[in-house]
C-alpha cells in the first residue's frame, strides 16, 4: 500500500489510459485481481463489524470497504484506468440512454459545457459541478444521484431543471482553467438562460465542492483573470458536499483513518500539485508553466505571465472570514462524513467560513454544517452504487434533498 510519494520521479502527464505505462496498468490490474480473493475476507468483516451509525445495512460499509480496498492500493494516474472512466461526455451519454433520459449540450465557453439532463422548464435550476480531485472525469454515481433528486422534487410538484458542468481536467489544464468554466456556467444561467439568482442552486463534490465556493469567491473578490459576475439578487442555495477545502493532510482525521474511505492522503498532495504549483517546490516541468486563460492576466500584469500557487480561490480553508463579508447566497449546506479523511479541515474551514457569511451575508445568508455519522466522503453519491433506493438513505442525502425543497418550493 502506497503511503509516501517521491514528487521529483512521479509522472505529471496526462492521465488518460494511452498515456500510462505497462508497469502501470498492470499494478490497476493486479489491485483488482486482489479484490477478487480478499471479497470473502471483506464480506465477513462487513456482516460481523458493529452496525454503521448511518443506520445502513452491512451492504453498505462492503461497499465502502471494496472501494477503500482498490484505491488505497493504487496511485491517482491508474485510478481512471482502474474504475474505466470515459470522459465526461462519453459517460453522461451512456447513462443517459441507461436512465431513458434526453440530454442536449451547450457550450458556455472558455472550454466548459453544461449537459441538460432531461427537458428544460426555464425557471429553476440546480447545477452540479463533479468532483474528482479536477483529474477525474464525471461518473455514474454523480449522474444516478442528481437524477434520483430530480425525480424526487418532481414527485413533490417541483420541475427542477438539472444541469452538469463538463470541465477541463488536470493534469493537462491547471488553475484557474476550472473556475473560469465554472463561472462561465453560472454566468451563463443567469445572462442567456436568464434564471433569477433565487431559483438557482450550485452543487458540487469534494473538488466540485471547492469549486462552487471558489464561484462565490470570485463573485465578492474578482478574479483578475477572469471576467466579473455581478449578481441582481442573492443565490437560492449552495450545496459544497465534502469540499475539497484544504491541501494540506495535517489534520487528525487523515492520521486516524477508519478504513473505510475513499480519499487517500497521497491522492490530496498528487492532485493538488496537478491542479497549481506548490508554493515551496520547483514545477515538474511537464506542467505547462501558465494556465490556458493567462490573456486577461497579461493585460494586467504589461504581458507578463502569472504563474499561480496557492491561494483563497483554489484553498478555500486560506480564506478570513472576512473574506466572506457579503455572501451572496441565501441558504448554504456544508456536508460532511464522520468517517472521512478531510473530516476535519472541513469542520474547520467551516467554522471560519460560517462566521463571515453569516455575520457579513448580501441580505439574510442561512449556513448549515451537517456532520454525517457513519458516512464517508460524498457518501450520498456512492449510495447510488447499490441498485434501488436505500431503505435509509442517510444523513447526507436526507439533509441535501431538504434544502433542495425547501430552495425551489418558495
Amino acid at each position: 500500500m502506497p503511503t509516501n510519494t517521491d514528487y521529483k520521479n512521479l509522472s505529471y502527464g496526462p492521465t488518460t489510459s494511452k498515456y500510462l505505462s505497462v508497469r502501470e496498468k498492470l499494478g490497476a490490474v493486479i489491485t483488482a485481481l486482489k479484490l477478487v480473493t480478499a471479497l470473502p475476507v471483506l464480506v465477513l468483516r462487513a456482516l460481523f463489524s458493529k452496525r454503521s451509525k448511518s443506520g445502513k445495512s452491512w451492504v453498505y460499509q462492503l461497499r465502502s470497504r471494496i472501494l477503500y480496498f482498490l484505491l488505497s492500493r493504487v496511485q491517482p494516474r491508474q485510478i481512471g484506468f482502474l474504475l474505466g472512466s470515459p470522459p465526461t461526455a462519453v459517460r453522461i451519454k451512456l447513462i443517459s440512454k441507461k436512465l431513458k433520459t434526453d440530454v442536449t449540450i451547450e457550450d458556455v465557453g472558455h472550454g466548459g459545457k453544461i449537459h441538460w439532463w432531461g427537458e428544460r422548464k426555464g425557471r429553476k435550476v440546480l447545477l452540479e459541478i463533479h468532483g474528482g480531485g479536477y483529474n477525474l472525469p464525471i461518473g455514474e454515481h454523480h449522474l444516478a444521484f442528481f437524477h434520483r433528486t430530480q425525480q424526487r422534487l418532481k414527485a413533490k410538484g417541483m420541475d427542477v431543471d438539472l444541469a452538469f458542468l463538463e470541465y477541463s481536467l488536470t493534469p493537462t489544464a491547471r488553475y484557474p482553467t476550472q473556475l473560469v468554466q465554472s463561472v462561465e456556467a453560472l454566468r451563463y444561467l443567469l445572462e442567456t438562460c436568464k434564471y433569477e439568482p433565487g431559483n438557482i442552486i450550485l452543487a458540487g463534490d469534494s473538488a466540485g465542492g471547492a469549486l462552487v465556493l471558489s464561484v462565490i469567491s470570485h463573485i465578492l473578490h474578482p478574479h483578475p483573470a477572469i471576467a466579473p459576475l455581478t449578481l441582481s439578487a442573492p443565490l437560492g442555495g449552495l450545496i459544497p458536499i465534502s469540499p475539497w477545502t484544504s491541501f494540506s493532510t495535517a489534520a487528525q482525521s487523515f492520521k486516524q483513518p477508519t478504513g473505510y474511505d475513499v480519499v487517500m492522503p497521497w491522492f490530496v498532495d498528487i492532485w493538488s500539485r496537478w491542479l497549481v504549483d506548490h508554493p515551496s517546490e520547483p514545477r515538474s516541468a511537464q506542467l505547462p508553466a501558465a494556465d490556458a486563460y493567462a490573456d486577461r492576466n497579461k493585460a494586467s500584469t504589461g504581458g507578463a505571465v502569472v504563474n499561480y500557487t496557492w491561494d483563497e480561490y483554489n484553498q478555500p480553508s486560506l480564506a478570513s472570514a472576512d473574506w466572506w463579508s457579503g455572501f451572496p447566497v441565501r441558504r448554504t449546506l456544508i456536508l460532511v462524513g464522520e468517517d472521512e479523511t478531510l473530516r476535519d479541515s472541513i469542520l474547520e474551514f467551516a467554522g471560519v467560513f460560517r462566521e463571515g457569511a453569516v455575520r457579513g451575508g448580501f441580505g439574510r445568508a442561512e449556513v448549515e454544517v451537517v456532520l454525517c455519522e457513519g458516512e464517508i466522503h460524498t457518501e450520498c453519491l456512492y449510495d447510488t452504487f447499490l441498485p434501488g433506493d436505500p431503505p435509509v438513505p442517510g444523513k447526507m442525502a436526507e439533509s441535501l434533498w431538504a434544502l433542495c425543497e425547501d430552495v425551489f418550493k418558495q
